[in-house]
Parts: C-alpha cells; sequence; structure tokens
C-alpha cells in the first residue's frame, strides 16, 4: 500500500509519518502493493482532523477523525477504516 500524506496548516514530520505508517500499515494485508492511501492530516484551531480515503474497485472507503491529540485521530480513523473494509470484504464474498 502506498500512503499519500498531506498537511494542511501542519507540518507532516517524520513522526507524524512513522504513525501512519504504522497504524494503516496493518491494513496492507487487504489490499495490493500498488493501492493508493491518501491521508490528509490538518489542524483547525484546537481540533486536530485526521482523513483517510482508500479508493477500491466500486467504492470509495473514507473515514475522518477529530481529537485533540493528532495521534489519536490517526488511530481512530485507521479503527474506522478497518471496520469499513471488513464489511466491504462480507459484501464482496456474500
Amino acid at each position: 500500500m502506498k500512503f499519500v500524506i498531506s498537511g494542511k496548516n501542519v507540518e507532516v514530520t517524520d513522526t507524524l509519518y512513522a504513525a501512519v505508517d504504522s497504524r494503516l500499515g496493518k491494513l496492507d494485508r487487504y489490499f495490493s502493493p500498488e493501492t493508493k492511501c491518501i491521508v490528509t492530516l490538518s489542524l483547525e484551531k484546537d481540533r486536530q482532523k485526521a482523513e483517510v480515503t482508500v479508493p477500491v474497485k466500486g467504492s470509495v472507503i473514507r473515514s475522518e477523525q477529530v481529537s485533540n491529540d493528532m495521534y489519536v485521530s490517526i488511530d481512530l480513523a485507521a479503527e474506522v477504516i478497518e471496520r469499513q473494509l471488513k464489511k466491504y470484504k462480507k459484501k464482496l464474498i456474500a
């Protein structure tokens, strides 16, 4: 899986990149290596937002999570994406 990480009003540091890679890297088993995962990290006043978008065949899996800590936002978004992927896989099998 290839990550495209961008930041709005926040600089994407190596630690943020590592956090995204470690948390969302677990989703590799669901995708082929060519799949793009678009991650946008943004800072709006006191809210830190993580948006994750994964285009798959026939649909788009997306999550947007807001919290006071960017790492918490990344974790929450990864959990939602994983739940949606499991639901999508079951739909394909059925």
